[in-house]
């Protein structure tokens, strides 16, 4: 018995495309609907993909959240359980952490299309407790041996790493989670458009890396991971082995790879950005960056000032 033709969503009319949403929603329903998995699941999928250390500050919650559903843990429950930590004696710091943690294996699972539609993760209400301000200072030598070191890896991919968190002031994950098809050679950019703070941003390299980058990737697929791990496909390499070992080398075992941000942040402001132009390009708070580096924007503005005068 002969089936019935499907209807397409799609007609044309004079030449131009006309959709109806009705019969495109019926046969996309699928790609809409949320893959019903536990929020144990959902964190081993996620921690199968990132090997950066969150299986130490997601196996609490794994223990605590195992068999509920992934998409029905409420932010009060998260909450609590903050205040617990801390009443137990963990650091505000260290809840902030897990926090985002927890916000970062959400994000991935929206990205994979996972999550159901509309569903808001319980992180985003989540209060931020106050904690003190990590000052870390690196002179520009120091950093320029991270650099060299970083050569000496026999994975030369790690040296393009360190190149770009010193030149462009990204967080690690916004370097190793790009896929060559965010990345412009010629134009020596990367845009990323899920960041921390929600704000797509382009981050800019120099021709030195430009250079380093062709050297180093024969080929590189578009739909590729930039530091895909050779041994697990769509795994990012940590590199944190070479990364402990380097900063231990040039003396600075308390330096961490993201301090490599606010080092470039330093040097924008004294070069005479604004506050403004300095936290877009780091992909940081206005306000952050004033209680770290107010100062030096103040230079800059005394100088200016001073410079009117004649």
């Amino acid at each position: 018995m002969p089936t019935s033709k499907a209807i397409s969503p799609v007609s044309r009319h004079n030449g131009q495309i006309r959709i109806n949403l009705r019969v495109a929603l019926e046969t996309q329903h699928y790609k809409t609907s949320s893959v019903q998995m536990t929020f144990g699941e959902l964190a081993r999928a996620y921690l199968a993909t990132h090997y950066n250390g969150a299986d130490m500050q997601l196996r609490k919650w794994i223990d605590l959240l195992e068999t509920r559903s992934a998409w029905e843990v409420g932010a009060d429950e998260l909450a609590l359980s903050g205040i617990a930590m801390i009443e137990n004696g963990y650091s505000p710091s260290t809840v902030n952490r897990n926090m985002s943690q927890i916000g970062s294996v959400y994000r991935w699972a929206r990205q994979r299309l996972l999550t159901p539609v509309g569903f808001v993760s319980p992180t985003i209400s989540q209060h931020r407790y106050p904690e003190s301000m990590r000052r870390v200072f690196i002179s520009d030598q120091e950093v320029q041996k991270l650099i060299d070191g970083a050569a000496g890896e026999k994975d030369r991919r790690f040296q393009v790493l360190i190149r770009l968190l010193a030149e462009t002031g990204a967080r690690k994950s916004e370097v190793t989670e790009r896929r060559w098809k965010d990345v412009d050679l010629d134009a020596c950019s990367i845009e990323v458009m899920d960041t921390k703070t929600g704000k797509p941003r382009m981050m800019f390299f120099s021709l030195a890396t430009h250079e380093l980058i062709r050297r180093v990737w024969a080929q590189r697929p578009i739909n590729q991971l930039m530091f895909e791990s050779r041994k697990v496909k769509e795994a990012v390499t940590n590199f944190t082995k070479p990364w402990n070992k380097l900063r231990k080398s040039i003396g600075r075992g308390d330096f961490n790879l993201n301090d490599l941000r606010h080092h470039r942040a330093k040097l924008l402001l004294e070069s005479g950005s604004t506050l403004a132009v300095a936290s877009q390009t780091i992909g940081n708070s206005s306000l952050i960056l004033y209680r770290r580096y107010g100062h030096l924007e103040s230079h800059t503005i005394e100088k200016a000032v001073k410079a009117s005068w004649r």
